[in-house]
């Protein structure tokens, strides 16, 4: 039930006085790649990739897994990684080299933490890696950053960048689709972070030294922008020490920060999704708030509208923002020999869009798109090889490992080693009730990120909850077989038809479920 969006692109025109923003969501995809695009194998909801110097990548795998990967596509399990809570839009995120690895071995995780009273929160961890013959571990891993309010919703957020120096560790924390405490200055949810490698507040920062209240109240994502104003308080978080994060802060107000990365130049940039509309690329600078859930150019997914950028000139506004969306997966700056008049441009993998984009930028603090290619795959994750080859990996259970390389560049496509493991098939039915059995199709087939269901979900399409008080049986099913071409607003649909991809077991189970979804969880 993969549902996707469709996205575009927008220019943003730089002057050396201000910028002004563009929407250019229409713009349409080059059809004549540059590039050949090779599978060399699958794995479990891939997440990010971590390239080690020899060229093995490190992958996250969302379900909860880590896996070192040969270029020939053999997989080995790392032992001795964390607990996670997959779940929605949480789970087994990013993974980071230490910008010191070769002396220190050590690698970064991201990840959506389990714990008391329920739900989970983003972590950051650090742990020195070993790797031995077929033979890979994690040895004293600690949690070195977390945000222990815990609680329901996506957008994690979980992205990383090192300082151009080496000293200092950006973290991207989303707002758990709580929006509101995106302007709380006394949480650390829709902020950006700037630490030491040990997780403390770097010194420099804009509040360096304040600390903020001793507790804080948890929210349940509300339904829009207008209702997360009055939303209940479920329950106050007590911190357990003095809340640092005022000096943690570097910037505030993001939704969804899933890409994170400095330019040549050392200025660094965030791309996020927005909610209907409105992804935006960011020129992050300290202690500027970027407005969100106050301003946006998109609107609520039950049409409640938000005002727009334009209203608020004391907020910072994106260099470049799509609407439709593009749904970034991340954004990566590329510097290598095979794709050499790439060099200094930034990459952004799209998932909705199914598409790379390359951005360019004036060293001035602006930004435009140039090119953009449909890959027809969810792109979670772009990241460049020592060799200079582009790998990407696709947002499916199981989803692929792709390498890029120019056109014309003779490419032997490696097949998976035999010891590589099996991905589980995208409607693997579980053992259990019908009820598991269909929340299991629903999480390896990416649902949650488009749909609502109960309180996780809601990137994208409508809410499921209730579906059965307004859709018949039939309307259930042929919706989810063949969907319409039309969504309610009029544009085109990209939800791929599931006729022959659930047998009737999978899909009696799915449509039954559905229908029992209560209007309210």
């Amino acid at each position: 039930m993969k549902h996707f969006a469709i996205a575009g692109l927008c220019l943003a025109m730089a002057s050396s006085a201000a910028l002004a923003q563009v929407n250019a969501g229409e713009q349409k995809s080059d059809p004549n790649l540059p590039f050949t695009v090779t599978q060399i194998t699958t794995l479990k909801l891939p997440w990010r990739i971590a390239f080690l110097p020899d060229g093995r990548m490190l992958i996250t795998e969302k379900v909860g897994g880590l896996e070192l990967v040969t270029q020939q596509g053999a997989q080995t399990p790392v032992a001795n990684v964390p607990a996670v809570l997959w779940r929605g839009q949480g789970g087994m995120l990013g993974v980071y080299l230490s910008p010191h690895y070769a002396e220190d071995h050590n690698i970064y995780l991201t990840y959506s933490e389990p714990g008391e009273p329920g739900g989970s929160s983003l972590a950051l961890a650090r742990a020195e890696l070993k790797i031995g013959n077929g033979t890979a571990s994690l040895e004293n891993l600690k949690v070195i950053w977390r945000d222990g309010e815990r609680g329901e919703g996506g957008q994690f957020g979980a992205a990383v960048a090192f300082s151009p120096d080496g000293k200092y560790l950006y973290l991207s924390s989303g707002d758990r689709q709580r929006m509101t405490p995106a302007q709380d200055p006394n949480q650390p949810l829709g902020k950006i972070l700037r630490l030491t490698l040990d997780g403390k507040p770097a010194p420099g920062n804009p509040m360096a030294g304040k600390v903020g209240a001793a507790t804080v109240p948890v929210i349940d994502p509300p339904e829009d922008t207008e209702k997360a104003k009055t939303q209940p308080v479920i329950r106050t978080y007590s911190f357990p020490g003095p809340n640092l994060t005022p000096s943690e802060t570097w910037a505030s107000g993001f939704r969804t920060p899933y890409g994170l990365a400095f330019a040549p130049d050392g200025r660094l940039w965030e791309l996020e999704h927005g909610p209907r509309g409105g992804d935006e690329l960011n020129l992050i600078k300290p202690g500027k708030n970027y407005g969100w859930p106050l301003v946006s150019y998109g609107h609520n997914y039950n049409g409640v509208p938000i005002p727009s950028p334009e209203t608020r000139p004391d907020l910072t506004e994106p260099v470049i923002y799509w609407v439709p969306v593009i749904a970034p997966g991340n954004l990566m700056f590329y510097k290598g020999s095979m794709f050499r008049q790439w060099d200094g441009s930034a990459i952004a993998s799209g998932l909705a869009s199914k598409a790379l984009i390359r951005i360019v930028f004036d060293g001035k603090g602006g930004a435009r798109t140039a090119e953009r290619w449909d890959v027809g795959h969810r792109v979670r994750d772009i990241e460049v090889a020592p060799d200079g080859a582009l790998w990407m990996i696709e947002d499916a259970n199981p989803g692929g490992l792709f390498r890029i390389t120019p056109l014309g560049m003779a490419v032997s496509a490696p097949m998976a080693a035999a010891s590589a493991q099996p991905a589980t098939p995208a409607a693997a039915a579980p053992s259990g009730s019908d009820s598991d059995h269909a929340k299991s199709i629903i999480a390896n087939n990416n649902c949650l990120l488009c749909h609502r269901v109960g309180k996780e979900g809601g990137d994208i399409g409508p809410s499921l909850n209730g579906v059965g008080t307004r859709r018949t049986e039939e309307q259930i099913r042929a919706a989810i077989l063949t969907p319409p071409a039309k969504t309610s607003t009029g544009t085109a649909n990209p939800m791929p038809p599931m006729k022959g991809k659930l047998s009737d077991e999978d899909l009696n189970a799915l449509v039954n479920y559905l229908r029992s979804l209560p209007a309210q969880p």
